[in-house]
């Protein structure tokens, strides 16, 4: 071979080694700008991919940050109020100072009529209204303690039915009641407690009404039993 075919060749052998490298530095300059891309992309993900979940519970914790509910809290407390403080309704314990017994007057009767028909041998009820006679609203609920005491003496501390007593405010000169189930004793044979004073406390007071018994007959004596048929029920319980 001459020097000529030879120095061909290696021209040949060079150019090729010279677009292998130029190749090789190409595909490495997209690669390089690939993984570039692909790096952003991952960086970008759990941006979009927040779940509305946690977009709520960053909205949430700003509104209580800033002393505010946020939309559903605020919804629901709003209905809670509509459905416990309707206008002219009971009220909670800041609606006004307590009634106490020396601005109230109490006595038998309810607007509707009626009393208790003491020759049955069912249950009957007996209505007791409290007027605020003062000169300022006052607030009146719970239970009043009851005590009815015998013809012969014998005195009997009335329990507490299982209402739930609700507060209600009384503007002066407005009254509102409580009732007393009762439950009368016709036979003979009964240990019974024949009424003739009834003594009313209102709720959280010391002070006392004394009424007489209207009505005449006999309670049934269940001073002793767990679930006796006579007791009294809260102010306002409708």
């Amino acid at each position: 071979m001459s020097h000529h075919t030879t120095l061909h060749r290696g021209r040949k052998t060079a150019a090729a080694t010279l677009i292998a490298v130029v190749a090789a530095a190409a595909l490495t300059a997209c690669d390089a700008k690939d993984g570039k891309d692909s790096k952003a992309g991952a960086a970008a993900a759990p941006s979009a991919a927040a779940s509305p979940a946690d977009a709520s519970s960053s909205q949430e914790s700003a509104g209580q940050g800033q002393g505010a509910p946020a939309g559903p809290a605020k919804t629901a407390r709003t209905a809670a109020a509509k459905h416990t403080s309707p206008a002219g309704s009971p009220a909670g314990p800041a609606s006004g100072a307590r009634c106490t017994t020396d601005v109230l007057k109490t006595g038998w009767g309810a607007d509707g009529g009626g009393r208790p028909d003491m020759n049955s041998d069912q249950q009957q009820t007996a209505t007791v209204w409290l007027k605020n006679i003062g000169g300022r609203t006052c607030t009146l609920g719970g239970f009043p303690g009851v005590r009815i005491t015998g013809t012969d003496g014998t005195a009997w501390d009335l329990p507490r039915s299982a209402k739930k007593p609700v507060a209600v405010r009384l503007k002066p000169g407005a009254h509102t009641s409580f009732t007393l189930t009762l439950l009368p004793s016709t036979s003979a044979g009964d240990r019974k407690i024949a009424p003739s004073v009834v003594t009313v406390t209102p709720p959280d007071e010391k002070k006392h009404f004394q009424l007489k018994w209207p009505y005449g007959g006999a309670l049934l004596d269940q001073s002793g039993a767990t679930h006796p048929g006579t007791y009294v029920n809260p102010v306002n319980a409708g």
